[in-house]
């Protein structure tokens, strides 16, 4: 034995000195340099990123966290920006397949004689995979597809291959492959290949467009059927369970469901099948009443304390099938307020109980579970974009119906009688004042049983001391908590936990104390220079609760502008944005009746016979007589009576805009009288403001060619202050910039002498133009990503060694280099470069900042991150006075865009 091992010894060491004095060439075709190269790849290079790969998947795996409450997808995709932690050991694992591809292939006449390079390829493509860098994986993949038919992981390749596409969007490519490759399926009949292709199979039908449900249950159950790895055979099987109750087939789903419970590992896979045992019981009480005691016992296990927002929504389902409304709403309730660190289970619970209020109207409760909901739910939510706009239609309702609340309380305590006003401040002092006490007494009491129970605990620790060191002996630990709690009460764990009060004294605060004639006007001033009354913040004082009421005729009055402004607001809200017509009617009529004189009552009685008609209610006929009667001028009288009204109005309009382009060919003619007397017809019957304005434009110009130049400058003011939000405004201000001030003044004083200095000042103060923005958005040309540094909070030297690391960490393939220059006297300026276009910048980005060792630093403000392209880079380094807008050239042009 010994001289067969020593044989093989000096045969090895024979071909390794044969390999090094021939070179360990890769294009010569000989035993020695395929022995070489074979064995050097295998057990060194390749070795190496697949042991790389094996650490990616792990941390890949902590990443992939699943949401229970919906469906599972086949393989859980986590977020790119989420990538951080797995993206050093893919970039390794790039690096080692591709130093063993470029060192070690012997590509010779077409054939690789290096057995493990194909496995280096695809190595590199799972990477890229993972990375969801989808272009290069399938670059990858679809080289090994074609470069190595024979390959015992072509058809791996090919299945990996059609995944990748599928994230891409390109269903019916993926699709055509796999059926390509169905034959070789059951053709080689090998168990792990079957596993593969059913599971992407079945991925493709439930996430393209035209997927079929029941295809997917076949194949998950085929790949079920070649018994795949434990782990991924409970999640399959979790899959079928919720397909089959989608689909309404509970006892296929419940078969699923026990087979999960039966053999999974994973605790909230286990929970979850759990649930949805509970959720599919039959409706019979029996049934009902073992589920629920199960539940309630579940509830009382401290090991589901984090899980019991999914037992409540579990005990809704089962209200649900009982169609129980209220029971229902009640643990719903329930299942929002226990929501720990489950976002999904928060935001499901929250958005089943928001629409059941919403279903029967009740708008409020609705808004604030909505509200909640938009709080936690991921942007891939399903109908996110529904959930959040009927979320800002509800918060602004509500918004409107809480000041339509408020001014009315306020404006019944101001119209009291001044001593029951009195009263009613003094009783909002004394409950305050009442329950400020009770508190304190509540407090005393507390502290009170705390030093019992210290005194307590100490005697009985006297008694009890076995030596332990001291945090392992409870009865010492305790006592110290007891005496604690004696000595300074309930504190929160905070800095300076030991002052009770946090109030930060100043040195400028105690020179103030010294020398109270250093302290500075405290005073605020509004626009004109009034000063702004101080606001009182003491609920003991009487000020506190008189300062928001409306007690002057004017405050009043704006109070009810107020609320019927919102009424009416509110009324098209219900009507428009809800559908709910009956509520719509009775904002509408509450604000008529409260109202009458109101600028919103003819609207709004319009609305109601209109609302009225379209239901055949009577009451439209009543309002309908109320606007002839009491409104008969009024478009709205004249649109009762005409239905063609408008109809015949915008053809009015088409005339007037015909007749428009013959002044205006007048006017370049210099036919100024034909201007004048054709705009002074037109003008009176124009309903369209836009041409109204462009109407007097043309005729003050005409106008002053016709008589003088008074005239003139008299018509171009009337442009500027009458229609100073038009186009035409702009033109006559540079008309009257070839007039001096003194002129203009001469001029206005005919006709303005008492406001022509507030005029003057209106008409040669011409609009500052919006400042066009420097930067230009290229998201195809190289880019840089700048790290804006405050130097006096976070040293250059540490912040360019993070970033370092970083680099080295998350994109040691990239090779970034790091430069910084000063940016002012406040700032540096790193810059990380370079990035092929924005969304290879766009990618470094989005993991740097959600690094957690930047992100106090952002949150702060000592650090900003920026992608900017090269030209953008240039111009916000050289234009000093344009770097204050790039922030919102960035948010709008990058983050919104991303």
């Amino acid at each position: 034995m010994r001289k067969k091992t020593k044989i093989l010894h000096k045969i090895g060491f024979s071909l390794l000195i044969i390999a090094v004095l021939m070179g360990c060439s890769t294009s010569r075709n000989n035993f020695p340099n395929r022995a070489f190269h074979n064995v050097t790849c295998k057990y060194n290079v390749y070795w190496n990123g697949n042991q790389a790969m094996k650490e990616a998947e792990k941390a890949y795996a902590k990443l992939s966290k699943d949401n229970y409450t919906a469906t599972l997808p086949i393989y859980n995709y986590p977020d790119k920006s989420e990538l951080g932690p797995c993206l050093s050991h893919l970039d390794r694992t790039i690096e080692k397949s591709s130093k063993a591809i470029h060192k070690h292939s012997m590509m010779i006449k077409g054939k690789e004689y290096v057995k493990t390079i194909d496995d280096a390829y695809f190595l590199m493509a799972k990477s890229y995979f993972y990375k969801q860098d989808y272009v290069q994986a399938q670059r990858v993949l679809n080289y090994i597809v074609h470069t190595y038919p024979k390959s015992n992981i072509r058809n791996e390749a090919e299945v990996l291959l059609s995944r990748t596409q599928m994230r891409q969007g390109y269903y019916s490519s993926a699709d055509e492959l796999l059926e390509t490759i169905r034959y070789m399926n059951e053709k080689k009949n090998k168990k792990k290949f079957a596993v593969l292709f059913n599971a992407a199979k079945a991925e493709y039908h439930l996430t393209a467009p035209d997927g079929d449900v029941q295809e997917a249950i076949d194949y998950i159950g085929n790949a079920l059927d070649n018994k795949p790895k434990k782990e991924f055979r409970t999640r399959l099987q979790l899959i079928l369970g919720e397909l089959y109750e989608n689909l309404g087939q509970q006892a296929e789903a419940q078969k699923n469901f026990k087979q999960v419970i039966k053999k999974s590992d994973n605790y909230e896979m286990t929970f979850c099948a759990q649930m949805h045992l509970a959720a599919n019981y039959d409706g019979t009480e029996s049934n009902r009443n073992a589920i629920t005691k199960q539940l309630n016992k579940m509830l009382d296990d401290k090991k589901n304390e984090n899980y019991r927002d999914q037992i409540y929504y579990a005990l809704s389902e089962i209200a649900r099938i009982d169609e129980d409304e209220n029971l229902r709403i009640d643990y719903l309730a329930k299942s929002v307020a226990a929501s720990t660190e489950n976002n999904y289970q928060k935001t499901y619970s929250c958005i089943a109980l928001a629409d059941l209020y919403f279903e029967d109207n009740e708008y409020r409760e609705a808004q604030h579970y909505y509200d909640t909901a938009m709080m936690s739910i991921p942007k891939n939510y399903p109908n996110y974009e529904e959930i959040q706009k009927k979320t800002n239609v509800l918060k602004d309702l509500v918004n409107k119906l809480d000041e339509i609340d408020l001014k009315d309380s306020l404006l019944r305590i101001a119209n009291l009688p001044e001593a029951q006003r009195n009263a009613w401040v003094r009783k909002m002092i004394s409950d305050y004042t009442e329950a400020e006490r009770k508190a304190a007494a509540e407090e005393a009491e507390r502290m009170l049983a705390m030093q019992n129970a210290a005194s307590y605990t100490n005697i009985n620790n006297q008694n009890n001391s076995n030596g332990k060191w001291y945090f392992y002996n409870q009865s010492l630990v305790t006592a110290g908590q007891q005496d604690f709690y004696r000595r300074f009460g309930n504190r929160k764990l905070e800095d300076n936990w030991f002052i009770s009060n946090k109030t930060q004294i100043s040195f400028d605060d105690m020179a103030l104390m010294n020398d109270p004639s250093l302290a500075k006007d405290s005073v605020e001033y509004d626009e004109d220079g009034n000063p702004i009354a101080t606001r009182e913040t003491d609920p003991t004082k009487e000020a506190y609760y008189l300062q928001d009421l409306p007690l002057t005729p004017g405050a009043k009055d704006t109070a009810n502008a107020i609320i019927a402004k919102d009424l009416y607001e509110t009324g098209f809200m219900y009507q428009d944005l809800l559908g709910d017509t009956k509520r719509a009617c009775a904002s509408f009529e509450s604000l008529i009746q409260r109202y009458p004189q109101s600028e919103y009552t003819l609207p709004a009685i319009f609305m109601l016979y209109t609302l009225y008609r379209g239901s055949n209610d009577a009451k439209a006929e009543t309002y309908k007589n109320l606007i002839l009667t009491k409104y008969p001028d009024t478009d709205y009288a004249k649109l009762i009576q005409d239905p063609e009204y408008y109809n015949k109005l915008a053809a009015k309009e088409k005339v007037l805009e015909t007749q428009y382009s013959q002044v205006y060919e007048d006017f370049t003619n210099k036919r100024w009288r034909n201007v004048v007397t054709t705009a002074d017809e037109a003008i009176p019957n124009c309903t369209d403001v836009t041409l109204k304005s462009q109407y007097a434009y043309l005729r003050a110009v005409a106008a002053g060619q016709v008589y003088n130049q008074d005239t003139l400058i008299v018509g171009l003011t009337k442009i500027v202050t009458q229609y100073s939000q038009y186009p035409v405004a702009e033109l006559a201000r540079i008309y009257l910039t070839n007039f001096t001030p003194e002129q203009i003044q001469r001029s206005l004083g005919i006709e303005h002498q008492e406001n022509k200095e507030e005029i003057l000042q209106e008409v040669i103060q011409s609009n500052t133009p919006k400042k066009e923005s420097i930067f230009e958005f290229n998201p195809e040309d190289q880019h840089y990503v700048v790290v804006l540094v405050k130097t006096a909070e976070m040293p250059l030297q540490t912040a360019k060694q993070e970033l370092t690391n970083f680099n080295n960490t998350y994109f040691s393939l990239k090779k970034l280099t790091v430069s910084s220059f000063l940016l002012d006297n406040k700032r540096q300026m790193i810059t990380l470069s370079k990035f092929n276009n924005k969304d290879d910048a766009m990618d470094y980005y989005q993991i740097l900042v959600n690094d957690e060792a930047f992100q106090p630093s952002i949150d702060s403000g000592i650090i900003e991150v920026y992608a900017m392209s090269a030209n953008n880079y240039t111009s916000f380094y050289n234009k000093r006075d344009s770097r204050a807008d790039y922030p919102d050239f960035f948010k709008d042009n990058y983050l919104k865009k991303q």
